[in-house]
Formats: structure tokens, C-alpha cells, sequence
């Protein structure tokens, strides 16, 4: 009995040992390969929520504004590293109608004065990436789209398959917010979403940032100030319509 006791035991202490091996070779292999991703969330670095697109409009920008930025979120997946590390981020759509030009309808990725922007700082997990915007004329009455892609070079594998690609549509026409008709959002302080309405509150109400989940006293503040602001305008102007001279700017 002893005999079998003591074999036993050298069986599970061998198997002990193999599993602890196995482990320890997984986590040195996690550890030894990084990968990144876009986020997608509530609220990034800069406050805004992101999903897997986003649309970019000149239209809410004043006339004189020719260049903005959209901010991206790129998350680490792995160990931050003791040294920068550049971010393998192309575009993907360059051939097909539509697509954003480098260089004309946004700052390159391989411009010199770029590179700077393209780098995950030693120690860190994730880095907000500017998507430098430029307006020009032909967005007044189209629509460029810009997909980014994350790849891989010598710092980073290939990542999650759906969070490694991710799409920013840049105009200067009029687009309807995201979030205009979330629950206790736009909707429910300045009412149906209209052209000539969003101008009104960029130019009168002077609110801009539409990305943005309000509270309730901010909502009840621009809700009230649109309300004054209309009824100032149409003392001295008359009613505002829309473009289709029939729909009436109103605020509930």
C-alpha cells in the first residue's frame, strides 16, 4: 500500500508540475504578444461615445473653420511596454467612390509632421489618435468616408477581428446627431430634428456639441434658452421654416 501511495503521489506532483508548466507558458506567450483595438463605449478619453463609426460634419463648425479634429480611442491588449511603440493604423477603402483622399480631405498618416500622433507612449494602455479633418468644397453637398484600419508591424499582432476597424464620415452638409433621438436627449429638448432647426441652435443658442449625453439641468437650461432665443428671432425676422418652406422651427 505504501508502495501505490508513493506512486501516486509522484503522479500528481508530475502532474502539478505539468500544468504549472503549461501556465507559465501561456502567460510569458500573452505577455510576449500585443495587440490593439478600437473602443467602444459610453464615453471615451474625450467624454463623446464611441461605437464603430463616427460622423463628422463642417456644418457645425463656423464658416471660417477649414481644419478639426475627430478623436479616436485605441486600447491595449497585452503589457505596456518601457518604450513607445508605433500604431499600425492605415486606411483601408482608397480605391473605392467616395473615399476620403490623404492629404485632401484629412491630414495623411504618413505625413512627417503626423508621425508624432501615431505612437502608444511606453507605459501607457490606450492613446487618444487625432483624425485631422480638412473641409473643402465639394463636401457642401457630398459625403467622404474614411476607414480605418489597425494591422500589424513589429510591436503589435493582429487584434480582435470586429474591434480593429473603424469608420469616420466627414461632410459639410447637414447630419443628423446620433444621439438626437436617444431617451433624454436631443429630442426631447429642442423636439424632431430639422436643418434649418440645428443651424438655429448652432448660430442662436450657440450649442454645438451634439456627442454628448446631457444632464437634466443642462437639458431644462438649453431647452428654455432655445424657447427665448426663438421667440427673439421671430420678433424680428418672422416664423423660421425648413428648407421645404411648409415645416415651422419650433421648440417644444
Amino acid at each position: 500500500m505504501k508502495i501505490k501511495a508513493i506512486k501516486y503521489s509522484f503522479l500528481i506532483l508530475a502532474l502539478a508540475m505539468g500544468v504549472s508548466s503549461c501556465q507559465e507558458k501561456v502567460v510569458n506567450r500573452f505577455e510576449g504578444e500585443s495587440s490593439l483595438f478600437f473602443y467602444r463605449g459610453s464615453g471615451n478619453s474625450k467624454g463623446a461615445p464611441q461605437t464603430d463609426s463616427v460622423s463628422y460634419s463642417f456644418f457645425l463648425a463656423a464658416s471660417s473653420v477649414t481644419v478639426d479634429t475627430v478623436w479616436v480611442d485605441v486600447q491595449l491588449t497585452g503589457v505596456p511596454s518601457a518604450k513607445d511603440r508605433v500604431l499600425p493604423i492605415v486606411q483601408s477603402n482608397t480605391a473605392e467612390a467616395g473615399s476620403a483622399v490623404a492629404g485632401t480631405h484629412y491630414v495623411a498618416f504618413n505625413d512627417p509632421a503626423f508621425a508624432k500622433y501615431l505612437i502608444l507612449p511606453a507605459n501607457k494602455v490606450s492613446v487618444s489618435v487625432p483624425v485631422i479633418v480638412k473641409r473643402t468644397a465639394e463636401m457642401a453637398t457630398s459625403e467622404f468616408r474614411l476607414d480605418l484600419e489597425i494591422t500589424t508591424n513589429e510591436f503589435f499582432v493582429a487584434g480582435i477581428k470586429d474591434r480593429t476597424n473603424y469608420t469616420v464620415k466627414i461632410t459639410a452638409m447637414a447630419v443628423k446627431p446620433a444621439l438626437w433621438d436617444v431617451a433624454n436627449s436631443y429630442l426631447s429638448i429642442f423636439g424632431p430634428w430639422g436643418q434649418a432647426k440645428m443651424k438655429f441652435i448652432i448660430d442662436y443658442v450657440e450649442y454645438s456639441d451634439f456627442d454628448i449625453v446631457l444632464t437634466t439641468d443642462y437639458r431644462v437650461y438649453l431647452a428654455l434658452k432655445a424657447k427665448a432665443k426663438l421667440a427673439e428671432y421671430e420678433l424680428a425676422n418672422g416664423p423660421l421654416y425648413e428648407a421645404d418652406g411648409v415645416t415651422r422651427v419650433i421648440f417644444p
